[in-house]
């Protein structure tokens, strides 16, 4: 079975993004000069939001030039991934009345994407609160919200509301009663809360869970967030970070001072190799109760794959683009920016329950088939048919020869083997079920079928106690066993 992730815009999500660079014409209008500038503008703005990230001493918000070449050129390609994505995320029971908080809003991004390609959500009477510490930037958006809304569907009984507030202060500072908000989005947010630090030594991994904390109060049972962040390493890593610390992980003894410094090391270094029977993931730590559940694009609740040190791999999906507005496709390709595909991460998370646990899975079987998410483009691996692709599994990272022909993202079933890739350290699985065997190797290495190693029980919980100054025991006493460590193996030869 194979269901794809992505899907081809509705003919009205389709009028929406042909109608937006009309509606930015009407909202932001640009003389002769800045017109002709335009194409220069998106140049600048997409090096300073990429390779010249130092030059950001203040937003970008603040210069109509850049404001202008954002509006123009960043959020249609946003609004073009985004409604390819949010069709196919399962959001369960919609609320008669949803209230959804965005942070870090800034034109209103998520929400118009969620108005566009959701007509079980643009039929109901939503209210969305959209927060950003620059007030002018979320008037832009509601300003063009206001036009598309009168220009598509004049009767949809959205109301939208905006905020000044960090993405820190959204949820406490929301008129409403905990327990109140259906879901709370966030785009391109974890990037720019790991490069504005609060305070030396506060780390990204303390402050998501701040953020967690805070989100899981307002939040009513079976609540969500939605993630999503550029396809880019650091993005990924933010957004297997943010999964971790849903699910309970803190970060005991922090080996690098930041995320990006990890994966450009990482990166730099290359590969190395372990012995098959290595522990990855060895200093994480559970120790605290899992808030929240993990419902796309990961097929398992156990640790992600990615936060191996020894990979450099990273989850992030491929959005077609081939339904970009006419106007845009012109402008990219005047920029120099033109593209076929748009890569993105993201995760949708549900709040647990309360007295809910998360369901301790068991490893699988070589003789049963596995979940798997594809998460990277395809490429050829020499001694392997076709060209492969990465999955997510139960098992850990895997490898899947001959996958070529699958969509971008797509969640599939496959059979283990014994092998595993040399470079990687990925479990090999095939789409075909492989034949009946009378039950010897063949000289092949057989892989773990532990997907995940047991936690052993910490003896030092400091950082622990200090994020709820809570006693040891009451800490624990909520986390699933799937989460707690083992005893380290002894490297030592008797």
């Amino acid at each position: 079975m194979i269901t794809p992730l992505f899907s081809a815009p509705d003919s009205f999500a389709r009028r929406g993004l042909d109608l937006l660079f009309r509606v930015l014409d009407d909202v932001m209008p640009m003389n002769g000069s800045q017109k002709r500038d335009l194409p220069m503008a998106c140049r600048d703005l997409s090096a300073l939001l990429t390779t010249e990230r130092d030059g950001l001493s203040r937003p970008y918000w603040t210069s109509p030039r850049l404001t202008s070449a954002y509006l123009r050129y960043f959020l249609p390609w946003n609004l073009v991934r985004l409604s390819a994505l949010l069709p196919g995320l399962n959001f369960g029971r919609v609320p008669e009345s949803p209230l959804i908080l965005d942070m870090g809003s800034g034109p209103l991004t998520l929400p118009l994407a969620l108005w566009l390609s959701r007509p079980d959500l643009r039929s109901r009477p939503v209210t969305l609160v959209a927060s950003d510490t620059t007030p002018h930037i979320l008037e832009l958006g509601r300003n063009i919200f206001d036009s598309l809304r009168a220009e598509l569907a004049p009767d949809s009984p959205w109301t939208i509301r905006t905020m000044r507030a960090s993405v820190t202060q959204a949820p406490r500072r929301l008129y409403a009663k905990p327990g109140s908000l259906w879901m709370i989005s966030m785009g391109n947010v974890l990037n720019e809360m790991e490069e504005r630090r609060a305070k030396p030594g506060h780390q990204i991994v303390d402050r998501m869970r701040e953020l967690l904390e805070n989100a899981a109060a307002m939040l009513s049972d079976d609540g969500f967030i939605l993630s999503v962040e550029p396809g880019t390493r650091q993005g990924g890593r933010l957004i297997a970070h943010l999964r971790k610390s849903a699910l309970g992980g803190v970060e005991e003894e922090p080996e690098y001072e930041d995320l990006t410094a990890f994966a450009l090391r990482e990166e730099q270094a290359g590969r190395r190799f372990y012995d098959e029977d290595d522990d990855f993931d060895d200093m994480d730590d559970f120790g605290l109760p899992p808030m929240f559940t993990p419902i796309s694009p990961c097929p398992h609740a156990g640790r992600c794959p990615m936060l191996d040190r020894r990979t450099t791999a990273w989850c992030h999906v491929n959005a077609p683009a081939e339904h970009a507005p006419a106007a845009l496709k012109e402008l990219s390709a005047r920029a120099g920016l033109d593209k076929d595909s748009i890569s993105l991460s993201f995760l949708l998370l549900r709040k647990l329950r309360e007295e809910e646990e998360i369901a301790a899975e068991s490893a699988p079987s070589r003789r049963h088939r596995v979940p798997a998410r594809i998460v990277s483009d395809a490429f050829v691996v020499p001694g392997y048919p076709g060209r492969a692709r990465y999955a997510c599994t139960p098992l850990g990272l895997a490898l899947i020869p001959h996958s070529s022909h699958l969509p971008p993202g797509a969640l599939c079933e496959a059979w283990p083997t014994r092998d595993k890739d040399l470079k990687s350290r990925a479990v090999i699985l095939s789409l075909e079920e492989p034949a009946q065997t009378d039950g010897r190797e063949n000289g092949r290495k057989s892989f773990s079928r532990r997907p995940f190693p047991e936690k052993r029980p910490a003896e030092k919980n400091a950082k622990r106690g200090r994020a709820q100054n809570l006693p040891r025991s009451e800490q624990r006493e909520n986390v699933p066993e799937s989460f707690r460590r083992r005893p380290r193996r002894s490297s030592r030869k008797d």
